[in-house]
């Protein structure tokens, strides 16, 4: 919890943007790295988990948004 913290921190803090694009990159190379798991075939337990992963990635990717949004109305 407090890496949470610490992260919303950080994209609410003065150098947001950096820190922002900074997650976002890690994000998409993670989403880059399942995309290309699940092209090239993986067992079927690990491809649902992927799929999985890979929405979470898109989740995560807009409360990285809604982070930086919210922090600068003021939380």
């Amino acid at each position: 919890m407090i890496q949470l913290l610490d992260i919303e921190k950080e994209l609410t803090g003065p150098d947001g943007s950096a820190a922002l694009e900074r997650y976002d990159q890690t994000l998409l190379a993670l989403d880059a790295r399942l995309a290309d798991g699940l092209r090239l075939g993986l067992p079927p337990d690990e491809y649902a988990a992927a799929e999985e992963l890979k929405k979470a990635v898109v989740i995560a990717r807009k409360l990285l948004r809604l982070a930086v949004r919210d922090g600068g109305q003021g939380g």
